[in-house]
């Protein structure tokens, strides 16, 4: 079954210098399950690809499915509930509160939900990333890279997401921790959750199963392996 399908997905973005075509005609589909990795020279769409994917941004025209839902014109608000019961999201740069302890990133996304026993699920969480519990007190400032990353992957997890978007998400780390923060995504993925890496690093594509190549904003290879 898919949890992401993209129909004919075109993105134009208007310029002062006129338009920018960053996806062209873009057709995918990644199945329950799947651990994937985009590829592609900086500027092939990459990015603009995940975005969609992740309900960040739409499409000028095609179709976009998540779950069993065409969110292509769905409205600011729905958007945000697919974002944020469906999709967890790890980024480069962490994109941590800076003001939050570790514990307390981790909890945000439930308290967004209105969940409750948000602090005990989020200290299980920095356990099941590895995280000493010792550490739940620390802002993000007083954690290095690995951690950061970790608390990271940690709040992607919070709401159970069906599918969790890494955009370059050990680009800023050394080649010991990145191959740790892949590792863990690669266990996030043995216990069943759909992951979708951007990346420009064939040593982190190695990890996944399926590559998708884009060049100049359209798919130009797919590579399984099996």
């Amino acid at each position: 079954m898919s949890v992401v399908e993209l129909i004919a997905v075109t993105k134009v973005y208007t310029l002062p210098r006129g338009s920018l075509t960053a996806l062209d005609q873009v057709s995918m589909s990644i199945d329950a399950g799947d651990f994937v990795s985009i590829m592609g020279p900086s500027g092939s769409g990459k990015s603009t690809l995940l975005n969609i994917i992740g309900c960040l941004d739409t499409p000028t025209s095609g179709k976009v499915v998540i779950g069993d839902e065409d969110v292509s014109a769905l409205t600011d608000e729905e958007l945000t509930r697919i974002r944020r019961d469906k999709i967890g999201f790890v980024f480069q740069q962490f994109n941590l509160i800076q003001t939050l302890t570790a514990v307390e990133n981790i909890a945000y996304p439930m308290r967004l939900k209105g969940l409750s026993g948000h602090e005990a699920r989020s200290k299980e969480l920095m356990w099941s990333v590895g995280l000493s519990e010792d550490l739940s007190e620390n802002k993000p400032s007083e954690l290095s890279g690995g951690e950061q990353q970790r608390v990271a992957i940690a709040r992607a997890l919070a709401n159970e997401p069906e599918t969790i978007l890494a955009d370059e998400p050990t680009g800023n780390l050394d080649s010991k921790t990145s191959s740790a923060i892949m590792e863990l995504l690669r266990e996030m993925n043995e216990r069943g959750t759909t992951i979708i890496v951007v990346t420009h690093d064939p040593v982190v594509a190695a990890y996944t199963r399926k590559t998708f190549r884009l060049v100049d904003g359209r798919i130009a290879s797919i590579e399984s392996v099996t």
